[in-house]
């Protein structure tokens, strides 16, 4: 079944008036970043560091990161103002790899990679909105069971993954597919993956979505997951 058709099934708290959709979006965006327990949150404030000793106790300190591998004060600054950004917005529920590294190579064919416990950023003008993507993998990945089933098709074919089921439910759903293309990027229609990661940055980065992505950037992310 197309994931899209599942979630439009579901979705029995929208009123229609005339042709226009009313649903309630601030409370959709609130719920994509809710923790299940009981939790006391507390926003951070970001301090600028004026050296990267400080930047790395920062980051340790506030997010976990044990291994700071930033050879840049303006870099090791922007990766902890984008952290804090990343914590408040979510309310403390994204999680954060002990392993971070900006690298500066020419000729990269990524920006940006994303592992079981690290991310890695290629320095460049867009810098902030790659690490808010790696992130956004990251996350994907420590909750979602068959994460590593839901890359792109090169991704998966050079992983040896031959259960390409996911990947072709995601490619087969047309309306699916325009809905991505229209209000994300046309880049997030490659995989499932890229999709979580690519809505992830734009929920943090507050653009304004229609309902029927963040349904679909929450069943994409939850529905395919064991546990959270």
């Amino acid at each position: 079944m197309k994931i899209l058709s599942l979630f439009t099934q579901n979705l029995h708290i929208i009123k229609h008036s005339g042709q226009k959709l009313l649903y309630p979006k601030k409370q959709m965006q609130k719920d994509i970043f809710i923790r299940q327990n009981t939790y006391c949150f507390s926003s951070l404030n970001y301090i600028k560091s004026k050296d990267l000793k400080d930047a790395a106790l920062f980051a340790e300190k506030m997010f976990g990161v044990k291994n700071f591998n930033i050879s840049d004060l303006s870099s090791a600054n922007l990766l902890n103002q984008t952290f804090t950004k990343i914590y408040n917005i979510t309310r403390g529920k994204a999680e954060f790899p002990p392993i971070v590294s900006i690298k500066s190579r020419k000729n990269s064919r990524f920006s940006g990679e994303c592992g079981i416990l690290h991310i890695e950023v290629i320095k460049n003008p867009y810098m902030a909105d790659d690490i808010i993507h790696e992130i956004g993998h990251y996350n994907h990945q420590k909750s979602c069971k068959d994460y590593n089933k839901m890359g792109k098709l090169a991704e998966l074919q050079d992983d040896g993954i031959t259960d390409l089921s996911i990947y072709e439910e995601f490619k087969n759903d047309q309306n699916a597919q325009k809905l991505i293309k229209k209000h994300i990027h046309p880049y997030a229609t490659s995989s499932a993956a890229e999709f979580v990661a690519c809505t992830f940055n734009a929920i943090i980065n507050g653009k304004k979505l229609p309902p029927e992505i963040y349904e679909l950037y929450k069943n994409t992310k939850d529905l395919l997951r064991k546990s959270l």
